[in-house]
């Protein structure tokens, strides 16, 4: 069933946009529930028609956090209704690992992680691994979380399914959402995405590149999402440990996200 505003389900529904979804509808382990209508993730918005926008603005997004790298923000600016708040939190801002997974496919005769699909799975999870790792995404993800205590909020990379899919997990799990629940909205990018990259996969084989070398670069799995969780774990002890040590989150700030996103038991 659509809503007012173009919604089914938790999926807001913008042909240009089809990974573009509400955050919310979640249980917690103590039986609340993540309030719909705050949070949004999705992919590039670069391609919004004005109808699209009004869509947003109707759905109640007032900004937008964009955690993508600079070639991508230049490459695919996106298109936003006037009055919507536009923040860049690029993660990979200096480069590293991932930063530009576009370009392995200019050369993918050099390319490591281009060899096979194994090859291509483990340089996503060391990607994951520096989502927690590293200074950039220290900043970006703690700017993230504080940007997240406003209502209207809706974070976006490229796809909308790694950078946008730890976000969402952690803010996810700091609000109390079990790990399998976490986990299976995280994997629901690939229902999400798997039209849109239908075409993509025909390229990259007219293209001389064996697709499935190129579907772990292209899938959420499960293995992306445990690296960073246990890296989170190793590093910090647990998910709001890492929140607080490596983002900089403070008590006040961890608990106006859960006085934002949760309803009352029952």
């Amino acid at each position: 069933m659509v809503d007012t505003v173009g919604r089914v389900g938790d999926t807001l529904d913008i042909a240009s946009a089809p990974n573009l979804r509400d955050v919310g509808g979640h249980s917690t382990t103590d039986g609340r529930k993540v309030k719909m209508g705050l949070a949004f993730r999705s992919g590039a918005l670069d391609r919004l028609t004005g109808d699209e926008q009004q869509l947003l603005l109707e759905a109640g997004v007032k900004r937008v956090c964009d955690l993508r790298t600079r070639t991508e923000r230049t490459d695919q600016p996106d298109r936003l209704p006037e009055g919507v708040h536009y923040r860049v939190l690029d993660v990979q801002k200096h480069g590293g690992h991932g930063a530009d997974i576009a370009s392995l496919f200019a050369s993918p005769d050099g390319i490591e992680a281009l060899k096979s699909p194994q090859s291509a799975e483990a340089f996503l999870v060391d990607v994951y691994r520096a989502f927690v790792t590293t200074p950039d995404a220290h900043e970006a993800f703690g700017e993230l979380l504080r940007t997240l205590t406003k209502p209207g909020t809706l974070m976006h990379c490229t796809a909308g399914k790694d950078r946008t899919g730890w976000g969402s997990a952690l803010l996810l799990t700091l609000l109390g959402v079990d790990r399998e629940t976490v986990l299976a909205d995280y994997l629901d990018s690939n229902r999400h995405l798997e039209s849109a990259y239908a075409g993509l996969y025909e390229m990259v084989a007219q293209g001389g590149i064996d697709p499935e070398v190129v579907r772990p670069l292209l899938e959420v799995r499960e293995v992306y999402l445990a690296a960073a969780f246990d890296t989170a774990q190793e590093l910090y002890g647990d998910a709001e440990g890492y929140a607080r040590t490596a983002l900089g989150l403070t008590d006040q700030e961890l608990t106006a996200l859960k006085d934002l996103y949760l309803g009352d038991a029952g």
